[in-house]
């Protein structure tokens, strides 16, 4: 049954590869980005706001492969792109996003990254600092818009007080 699937997809732990404090899931993770959306941009599109619930649910099958990993092997990246396409297709979750929808989807879930990594450091873990950091240049590169923009800065803010 396919709701299975979806909820075996949002049980997958994050950050294997990296000590943390407070586990964090798929659905932990799925539900900030979607609930980021909300808040950004009110008129978010159905579409986006189902990719966001759905965009990491086929790691039911793949796992959480760290970033990391797809950016040294490309080739890994392509890979799981395709994989995850043609899971998609099979659960009927595939979503065709516009540019700005894609880019929207991108933000939220790189700010709920954030979110995660100082959450991580209020509780004393500094495993985190590099991927918020990390994270934090990425967006900083990107043209936010003003709401994004203003969350980016108050994320950067609280983290260079811990």
């Amino acid at each position: 049954m396919r709701q299975r699937i979806m909820r075996r997809g949002g049980a997958v732990k994050r950050w294997h590869t990296i000590d943390n404090i407070k586990a964090q899931t798929v659905a932990d993770h799925s539900w900030g980005v979607a609930c980021i959306i909300a808040d950004l941009w009110p008129n978010a599109s159905a579409d986006l706001l189902r990719a966001a619930l759905y965009h990491d649910i086929t790691e039911h099958v793949t796992g959480d492969i760290p970033a990391p990993a797809k950016w040294k092997f490309p080739e890994l990246a392509n890979t799981l792109r395709g994989i995850e396409f043609q899971l998609g297709a099979e659960l009927g979750i595939e979503t065709t996003l516009n540019e700005l929808d894609s880019l929207l989807l991108k933000i939220a879930d790189m700010l709920e990254l954030l979110w995660y990594c100082v959450e991580e450091e209020r509780l004393g873990n500094k495993n985190f600092k590099e991927v918020f950091t990390r994270g934090s240049h990425y967006l900083q590169e990107l043209d936010l818009g003003k709401e994004a923009k203003e969350m980016l800065d108050y994320l950067i803010e609280i983290e260079a007080e811990l």
